[in-house]
């Protein structure tokens, strides 16, 4: 586990001294524990986050537009601070419909307890192999769409590769398809632990879907902004995944050799 969050976080921040390495993948477990806890915690207690949760304005007049457009909004999230708490909390503060695309656990006693979870809170689940239908269906009925953003999508799954802190990393296209294909908002979403709670806040992608010229050039601003966020809260972010684990064909020598480990 820690050799492997130091190895993503070196292959992310190349320029920190080794202390500095040591200390964010420190915090980083902790941070780790953490959210699993209080996802354990508040499932099914939502209602106990109403004192713990703030919202920014920008997500406050995003979901706002969403819920009288009645168009439906594409809400993308990294694996950054507790996005299974901002999960809880959206359907009963937004008011609007929410679904969530998710991928199968390897575990079936894990998937069970974290969809029975999810479910709980209001949340409708989209199982990720099969989900095309599911995803039109839901962003036609004027649904809150959530997905992860950072996850890794192979080419024969609809994976692309995009660039994340320096390096080419494979990453689906679902969200600018959808958004693309139905002229749906995108935005991005993270809930940061801040100041003995938590904070929602949103970042709406600065063109409109139809202004993209492919999935590619708006995937590539989603990652942008993720690694940007990132940046922001380190410590936060799931380290403990093997997100740079395909390495692109025909890629330099001398790039390829900037890859963690395990790709």
């Amino acid at each position: 586990m820690k050799k492997l969050i130091i190895a993503n976080i070196k292959t992310a921040f190349p320029e920190k001294p080794d202390c500095e390495i040591r200390k964010i993948a420190s915090a980083n477990s902790k941070h780790i524990f953490l959210t699993v806890f209080e996802f354990l915690w508040f499932a099914g207690r939502s209602e106990k986050l109403d004192a713990m949760m703030n919202f920014d304005t920008e997500y406050t007049l995003t979901m706002r537009e969403a819920k009288e457009s009645g168009r439906g909004l594409i809400w993308v999230s990294p694996h950054l601070g507790n996005w299974e708490l901002a999960g809880f909390q959206i359907p009963r503060t937004a008011q609007i419909p929410f679904a969530v695309v998710v991928r199968r656990q390897n575990n079936p006693f894990i998937y069970k307890l974290i969809r029975k979870s999810r479910e709980s809170c209001g949340m409708i689940i989209i199982e990720e192999k099969g989900a095309v239908k599911g995803m039109l269906n839901a962003l036609k009925k004027g649904f809150l769409l959530a997905t992860l953003i950072d996850q890794n999508t192979k080419a024969r799954d609809g994976g692309i590769f995009v660039n994340f802190f320096g390096l080419p990393a494979a990453t689906s296209r679902a969200p600018a398809f959808f958004a693309r294909k139905l002229n749906v908002e995108v935005a991005i979403g993270v809930c940061v632990r801040k100041g003995g709670g938590y904070t929602v806040f949103a970042e709406k992608l600065p063109k409109k879907a139809a202004e993209y010229s492919s999935d590619e050039e708006m995937i590539q601003e989603l990652m942008n902004i993720t690694e940007r966020l990132i940046r922001k809260y380190p410590e936060q972010y799931l380290w403990l995944y093997k997100r740079w684990q395909h390495i692109p064909e025909n890629i330099p020598g001398e790039l390829e050799k900037k890859y963690p480990f395990y790709s």
